[in-house]
């Protein structure tokens, strides 16, 4: 039996040995001599927590974690929602860069500038105009999975729920004259339109972009941001950029804060950019 309990306590010692830092949590082998019987007992005797100890451990740990989880996912979205909104951006720079290249500035091409109707007037002109822009500058130099063109009839691939703000449902389904959509292969939805003042209408054109589809919040901040093309000065940018921090911040017409219609919120991109692409503590979509 001696022997046996050599190699318990060889077993013991080896295991250990393969373990870091819990040397001294190794077990006390107390070796008895039992009268008459030249057995030799060992029970081992450990440093432990009490459950009363555990518990107490366990409810700390939850009461820091129910307040430090929140802050670290959010957190997480926000760093999440700054990388794939930098992706579109520096996507779509480079696709009107290479269009350039090919039809020259953006000052020449083909886009219509002096439309002057409302929203649903002349149509099929419109249409016509935005599939044109579409098909000749941007999809030859993107990877479209999917068309869904113009007006209603295919709005059912590239139509879904947006809001200005959570639970605020903004009225921006696809079905109007202005607004053509394609979603990239990398689930990327643009939606193109015309800017609307209804006396210049087409002096540009908008680029709201859902970085990452149709995948929730589909909230203007949040994953939906506005960018531009202004033919007319060969330039595309984060809508509102140039404009102060404060007005991008608090802009009653197209602020970041508070919105109240599609309008207000274009400036979300442009404030982040600003930023230094990141997303600060004032930020109103992340709370």
């Amino acid at each position: 039996m001696y022997t046996n309990y050599k190699i318990y306590v060889n077993i013991i010692n080896d295991a250990f040995k393969h373990k870091e830092g819990i040397e001294a949590c190794k077990p006390v082998i107390v070796r008895k001599n039992i009268e008459g019987g030249g057995l030799d007992n060992f029970p081992n005797s450990f440093s432990a927590f009490t459950l009363a100890e555990v518990l107490i451990t366990l409810g700390i740990i939850g009461v820091v974690a129910a307040f430090t989880l929140p802050t670290l996912i959010n957190n997480y979205r926000k760093t999440v929602a700054v990388n794939q909104l930098k992706y579109a951006y520096s996507t779509l720079s480079q696709v009107f860069t290479m269009a350039q290249k090919d039809y020259g500035p953006m000052s020449e091409w083909d886009i219509e500038s002096n439309f002057v109707f409302d929203m649903d007037s002349d149509a099929q002109e419109v249409n016509d105009s935005l599939r044109n822009f579409a098909h000749k500058y941007m999809k030859p130099y993107l990877k479209v999975m999917i068309d869904c063109d113009t007006g209603s009839s295919k709005k059912s691939q590239c139509d879904y729920p947006i809001y200005l703000e959570k639970g605020v449902l903004a009225n921006t389904q696809q079905g109007k004259t202005n607004d053509y959509r394609f979603i990239t292969n990398n689930g990327m939805i643009i939606h193109l339109l015309y800017d609307n003042n209804k006396v210049n209408y087409g002096n540009g054109i908008f680029l709201w972009v859902d970085i990452n589809g149709k995948q929730k919040p589909n909230t203007y901040g949040e994953d939906l941001f506005c960018m531009y093309l202004k033919n007319s000065r060969n330039k595309f940018y984060m809508y509102g950029i140039g404009e102060t921090r404060e007005n991008l911040l608090n802009g009653h017409v197209r602020g970041c804060t508070h919105p109240t219609s599609w309008i207000q919120g274009q400036w979300c991109g442009a404030l982040i950019q600003h930023d230094g692409w990141q997303i600060k503590d004032d930020y109103p979509r992340f709370k």
